[in-house]
């Protein structure tokens, strides 16, 4: 399959699965913005790595997982954020 030709592809998927990709993410982090990026994310990373390795068989699940995985990596970056500004505050009260 040409290059162009898994755009085509991609763009068909995208088309059929966005709102419910969205709609999913929205569920879990509770943000319609956030779920939206995530998505669009996911996009980004279907046209960098399916050219090179096909398109996947189920790629609405391929772009859900990626979608979460990054969503997982978001909440992680901001608890992790948190933490660091808990301890900061802590060591400003000691001080």
């Amino acid at each position: 399959m040409t290059a162009s030709e898994t755009h085509r592809v991609i763009d068909a998927v995208w088309r059929m699965e966005s709102a419910r990709l969205i709609a999913g993410l929205a569920r879990i982090v509770r943000d319609v913005g956030l779920a939206e990026e995530l998505a669009q994310d996911a996009l980004v990373a279907a046209l960098e790595r399916w050219p090179e390795s096909g398109v996947p068989d189920n790629p609405g699940a391929w772009l859900m997982a990626t979608a979460k995985y990054r969503a997982i990596d978001h909440v992680r970056r901001i608890r992790r954020l948190e933490r660091k500004h808990e301890e900061l505050g802590h060591e400003l009260e000691a001080a």
